[in-house]
């Protein structure tokens, strides 16, 4: 991210913007990205005199992204509204981007960078189209008012052909349209493309950012120190095994060790050592001794130090280890949500910063409605429900819920029934059973069994 009091769009400022990220902002998302791929710095650790050089890299980094954004997003965004014609609207628009997807990749997408990007648009045949960026080829330029809105954004990538002649291309949104810059090797500076100009059709930038938290940091980057010391404790008791594989015997007492005698079938002499080995018999005078000559390892201190690293890394980031004993056994709901505090801690922080680029993404999306359809919908009518993907006791929760019947109106019970998806469906199926009942002339309160309805 980069903050600008004013930008003006040309080919010596778009240069600029992207030796400013390439130094500041690229090396770190790439270092995330390796982090979440096992690619671990462990890995670049070099052997200068021969010795024995594991290099165990943990992917802790994609085991916290996996459980936070499984945990976050796991069960799909509901969205809700009382004008029921504007929501078929929407979900369409939803359904044909395949949302639940998107969402779910966004979310692990600023998991591992610290934010994700979204960028939304009319394809070919004039369809509103929305897709998920790269952070490393998205650089975000905002503006150093009290609303850090965004400036502009840039797409920035490299494309080659099949001589291998790489492009450097910059595509660049702001409110008003979107501008091509493209630089070759053999050029120094970027060249705009005038005929691909586009006029903005969305009356804002198709740019959508979802931050992870306010600081933009990634759920793991906290404990990349701590994810290093891990490696190179495994890595060193994976060199302390080797070195025993490869311990020397040391032999005392033997003065004849290293004479040579005729081998039995008169074929020279044979080392003494070589004939030990073979006949897996050592022979000794008195006082002779032989053992090997290994490092004495601690394993207890060992095992305790990569404990409190793994223990370390779970508690600072804010991870439960689903491995440990406390997880053991058949917790109740209430036991499962105190030992996953920290978990919801994140995730509703999260979602507080989701609900902010799905609200941009639904006043884009209704702001083409209203100019396709000639409509006045109002995108603060669109909510969205988030639910954690939480083990649930649903005999136990459908029986809380009954209990509230009397209290609660029936389209509230469903909506809190997690097997109910979409409580309209489920709504028009109860009321077309009550027609069905309407028309035996039978009250439904009235039936006793399958019988009655034969009668």
């Amino acid at each position: 991210m980069i903050k600008l009091s004013e930008f003006e769009v040309n080919s010596k400022n778009i240069a600029k913007i992207i030796d400013k990220f390439k130094n500041d902002e690229l090396n770190r998302l790439d270092k995330l990205y390796d982090y979440y791929n096992a690619n671990n710095d462990i890995l670049k650790k070099q052997n200068y005199d021969n010795k024995v050089n594991n290099k165990l890299a943990s992917a802790y980094a994609k085991y916290v992204v996996k459980l936070q954004t499984g945990y976050f997003m796991g069960i799909p965004v509901k969205s809700k509204s009382s004008d029921d014609e504007y929501l078929e609207e929407y979900n369409k628009i939803l359904d044909d981007n395949f949302y639940t997807d998107v969402n779910f990749e966004l979310a692990k997408s600023a998991a591992i960078f610290g934010y994700a990007c979204e960028l939304i648009y009319q394809n070919e045949n004039a369809i509103t189209k929305f897709k998920k960026l790269d952070p490393r080829e998205t650089i975000l330029i905002f503006g150093t008012s009290m609303r850090e809105f965004l400036l502009c954004a840039i797409r920035y990538y490299t494309s080659a052909d099949l001589d291998n002649n790489v492009t450097e291309i910059a595509e660049v949104y702001t409110k008003d349209g979107i501008q091509y810059f493209s630089k070759t090797k053999n050029q120094n500076e970027f060249i705009e493309d005038i005929d691909k100009m586009q006029l903005n059709l969305f009356d804002d930038i198709p740019i959508i950012v979802y931050k992870n938290n306010d600081e933009m940091k990634s759920d793991f980057e906290d404990i990349l120190s701590l994810n290093d010391a891990y490696d190179t404790s495994q890595s060193n008791t994976a060199n302390d095994v080797d070195y025993f594989n490869d311990a020397y015997m040391v032999i005392s007492g033997n003065n004849d060790i290293d004479d040579d005698e005729e081998d039995e079938y008169g074929n020279g002499k044979t080392p003494t050592a070589e004939k030990m080995k073979k006949n897996r018999m050592i022979f000794f005078p008195d006082g002779g001794d032989a053992k090997f000559l290994i490092k004495e390892i601690n394993d207890s201190a060992t095992e305790n130090y990569k404990k409190r690293l793994n223990n370390d890394i779970h508690k600072f980031s804010m991870t439960p280890d689903l491995a440990d004993e406390k997880f053991a056994g058949n917790l109740s709901g209430i036991a499962i949500k105190f030992k996953t505090i920290p978990l919801e801690e994140n995730a509703t922080e999260k979602e507080n910063k989701f609900r902010v680029g799905l609200r941009k993404r639904c006043e884009l999306i209704t702001y083409m409605l209203n100019t396709k359809k000639n409509k006045d919908y109002d995108y603060l009518d669109i909510t969205e429900e988030f639910t954690r993907n939480l083990p649930v006791n649903t005999t136990e929760l459908t029986q809380t819920i009954l209990s509230c019947s009397e209290y609660i109106s029936r389209r509230t019970l469903l909506e809190l029934l997690p097997q109910i998806d979409d409580v309209n469906e489920e709504l028009r199926r109860i009321q077309e059973e009550k027609d069905e009942y309407d028309k035996l002339d039978y009250p439904i309160s009235k039936l006793k069994s399958e019988d009655d309805l034969d009668e």
